[in-house]
């Protein structure tokens, strides 16, 4: 089945259609994502940001395996198919027609190594660079980078640099089973730590995350040799650390904003994972100025 680069982008549904223009579309996708075998008449870059996306294609239909740490080019008129791994996953598709390749050949220098590293579909590794552009690009529609041109400069930027990374950058395999599992272990890590200072039940992380619990644990323990409630307490003490030694915050107070219900619970934790508690590591500080 062909989908040409104008269904691409006028059918994308306006929730999920982040920024687009005669030339290119920048399209999310998330959920229960599956598309059967079709093909493009433009070149699509996929990028997942949360989980994993298995993509098979004419020279690979036994499938690979793509994650946060690489993403895809799929040359035009090349049939594959895409889906989503179990559990929660997010990326971006960018498409982008032959107009606009031959412009960035004129604006930015010659692309004929991208263009022959791209002959059939590659994969490649995802840097710090684009993995920012990411976040920024799916940011939701409010607040600043919910501005259209913006919005269009983000996307724009992320197609650019896509390319500098197949030009310069080194080309990969799919994840491996494993690989992907390390990928939701990350993905699980990021939440518990941006949630440290709350009860998060393995029921609430299994709805969230579109896995059982008992895959979560073992994974988990697997991936950072701790258990969810483990990992959790130990970014807990971490940030209260940091908080008793780089403010002058009431214990208290500390103690409510990473998640505990006094300071003497903060105390009683702390004393357990290393014998010292607030008091000593204030007093510490203290010392450590005067000398």
């Amino acid at each position: 089945m062909l989908r040409s680069f104008e269904q691409l982008r006028d059918t994308a549904r306006a929730d999920l259609l982040i920024a687009a223009d005669e030339e290119h579309a920048a399209v999310a996708g998330s959920g229960a994502y599956a598309m059967p075998w079709h093909w493009h008449d433009c070149l699509m870059f996929i990028l997942p940001s949360q989980g994993a996306v298995e993509i098979k294609h004419e020279d690979r239909r036994e499938g690979a395996w793509l994650s946060q740490d690489r993403f895809a080019v799929v040359p035009a008129n090349r049939a594959h198919e895409t889906r989503a791994a179990i559990g929660a996953h997010r990326h971006i598709a960018l498409y982008v027609t032959g107009a606009t390749l031959r412009r960035l050949d004129r604006q930015v220098g010659s692309l004929s190594e991208f263009h022959r590293r791209t002959r059939t579909t590659v994969l490649a590794r995802c840097t710090a660079t684009l993995r920012a552009l990411q976040t920024l690009s799916l940011r939701n529609s409010r607040g600043g980078y919910g501005n259209a041109g913006i919005k269009h400069a983000l996307t724009s930027a992320l197609l650019v640099q896509c390319i500098a990374e197949i030009m310069a950058g080194e080309m990969v395999s799919g994840a491996s089973h494993r690989e992907h599992g390390m990928a939701l272990v990350e993905d699980l890590k990021e939440y518990l730590t941006a949630h440290a200072d709350e009860e998060i039940p393995l029921n609430a992380l299994a709805d969230r995350f579109g896995i059982s619990r008992r895959h979560i644990t073992r994974l988990f323990r697997e991936g950072t040799g701790a258990s969810v409630g483990e990992f959790q307490l130990r970014i807990r003490l971490q940030t209260a650390r940091e908080l008793l030694s780089g403010t002058d915050l009431p214990v208290g107070e500390i103690a409510f904003r990473v998640g505990f219900e006094s300071g003497a619970a903060l105390a009683h934790a702390m004393r357990r994972a290393d014998g010292r508690s607030p008091s000593d590591i204030r007093k510490n500080l203290a010392r450590s100025i005067k000398i």
